[in-house]
């Protein structure tokens, strides 16, 4: 699986790039904020998703994991498919984005190229408390949960999990990050 591109542009078309990266094209499909950033023959970093069908394989592209992660729990939705997170992730910010479905905003997510009022319900219903957050760590992750197992409050064990510095990426030193800061070593 592809997971990153690092390559330059050298076409850009109405929803995709094509990256070179060693001498071969990639086909990537942006959101319409990402794509609006690039300009041919500049070099780019990308995260992806490869999504593959019967009849079709196609490459997504991110300027962050954050992003990346943002999309795949939007596919995770049953009813929303790629081109359709992508169009809801064209809307806004990744951040206002997340509060709305946290907040369950159905104005802001029904605002998407073909996202319907219960297209938003059902994102609402399924990833409120279960989104990223710009770290790219869950909100409601296993450092959390653990937390709570160990005897913390739900908000206890969120605020905690907030304030792990965003360089950790192992779960056993985010958890000795958070009971750090939670005043238990």
């Amino acid at each position: 699986m592809l997971a990153y591109l690092k390559g330059k542009i050298i076409l850009k078309n109405l929803h995709s790039a094509v990256v070179v990266v060693n001498n071969i094209g990639y086909e990537v499909f942006l959101s319409a904020k990402n794509l609006e950033a690039l300009k041919k023959n500049e070099e780019v970093e990308l995260f992806t998703h490869e999504y593959s069908r019967e009849d079709s394989h196609n490459l997504y592209g991110f300027a962050s994991i954050a992003e990346m992660n943002f999309f795949r729990q939007l596919i995770s939705v049953s009813g929303v498919g790629p081109k359709m997170a992508m169009n809801i992730m064209s809307i806004a910010d990744l951040e206002d984005l997340r509060a709305a479905v946290n907040n369950g905003s159905l104005t802001l997510l029904t605002s998407g190229s073909g996202v319907g009022t219960k297209t938003a319900q059902k994102i609402i219903l399924e990833l409120r408390g279960k989104l990223v957050d710009a770290s790219g760590a869950l909100l409601s992750d296993e450092v959390a949960g653990a937390l709570v197992n160990l005897g913390y409050s739900k908000e206890q064990a969120a605020t905690a999990v907030k304030n792990i510095p965003k360089d950790f990426e192992k779960t056993e030193d985010r958890l000795r990050a958070a009971l750090k800061s939670l005043g238990k070593k």
